[in-house]
């Protein structure tokens, strides 16, 4: 056989496969598209549904899995590279309507404990999260365990985003005990600069400086923080996610709440030492806005040590084309 008899049916086979691994992630793509689109017009249809939290992880499963691209771990002959069925789609349709039926049938029995921290409020919360369970009948069941072992990475990524609220939800649950922890630390801290400072404990500790007392309420908590590094870091993440070493990436992700919170204690710790040394009226004027740029300044300063760690190391030359 000569060479161009066997490197014809070679490239056709390779252009084969790319093509279809091509078409299992475009209808991977549609399927995460509908997704996104009718959780939407669900909360438009039922407004006790209105939660941020699965669009936020519609959208980061959609932008991931469209930056991963195909993923070499599903087979070019896998059944998702096929056009969704129409039986399928009519199932994801009317589970979509019937999830929003009980939930404008629920609403006047549920109105008054939605958003609170009862046991009709947790259902009511669960219940909103229902938007995304119409989307397990688009594939079988043995397809999404393929998905999850090609797609992890992006899975774990929409789960966080997901649980986006939850570091809100558990910082205002521990606010009474974690309050006190922060306004002794500050404290500890401030003394050192601040002769006569005082410490007043309280659900609402207050530290008593001989210009200015401050007294630490949640906004206080430095949640604000937390929320502005997971968007800073999630918009990283989305930016180099096919460089990422994943785990690495996690573990650099957790420290950094961390590494917020600590940096909350010392923005506070200098608004009570320049209060008191005859800078009132510029930290009650700046304190508010001053935060935002703190945080900046310290998300900037986190991952300008943690970027290259985070990063696969490719020394390899890029490849261009079907099988780069």
């Amino acid at each position: 056989m000569s060479l161009g008899n066997w490197l014809a049916p070679s490239l056709l086979l390779r252009k084969t496969l790319w093509s279809e691994s091509l078409a299992a992630h475009r209808c991977l793509l549609l399927a995460s598209a509908l997704t996104l689109f009718a959780a939407a017009a669900d909360q438009l249809a039922a407004p006790i549904l209105q939660t941020t939290s699965p669009l936020w992880a519609s959208a980061a499963w959609l932008l991931l899995v469209w930056r991963r691209g195909k993923s070499e771990l599903v087979p070019a002959d896998s059944p998702i590279g096929r056009s969704l069925s129409p039986r399928r789609l009519a199932a994801f349709t009317a589970a979509h309507i019937v999830v929003v039926l009980v939930a404008r049938l629920s609403t006047s029995a549920f109105q008054h404990v939605a958003g609170t921290a009862t046991v009709g409020g947790t259902l009511v919360a669960a219940w909103k999260l229902s938007v995304l369970f119409p989307t397990l009948l688009l594939f079988p069941l043995p397809l999404w365990k393929e998905l999850r072992r090609a797609y992890g990475p992006e899975g774990l990524a929409a789960l966080a985003a997901l649980l986006r609220c939850l570091p809100r939800r558990a910082m205002e649950a521990l606010w009474p005990w974690y309050g006190l922890a922060l306004g002794r630390f500050v404290y500890t801290l401030s003394w050192f600069f601040v002769p006569g400072l005082g410490y007043e404990r309280d659900l609402t500790p207050t530290l008593t400086g001989p210009q200015q007392d401050t007294t630490l309420v949640f906004a206080c908590s430095g949640i604000s923080g937390i929320e502005l590094f997971g968007y800073l870091f999630g918009f990283v993440a989305l930016l180099d996610w096919n460089r990422l070493r994943k785990g690495r990436a996690l573990f650099i992700y957790v420290v950094g709440v961390f590494a917020m919170l600590l940096g909350n204690a010392l923005r506070i710790t200098s608004l009570v030492v320049l209060a008191n040394r005859g800078f009132v009226d510029f930290v009650s004027r700046f304190h508010i806005s001053a935060g935002t740029i703190f945080f900046f300044v310290i998300f900037l300063v986190y991952l300008s040590l943690t970027y290259k760690w985070m990063l696969r190391q490719t020394n390899s030359p890029v490849r261009l084309g079907p099988n780069m």
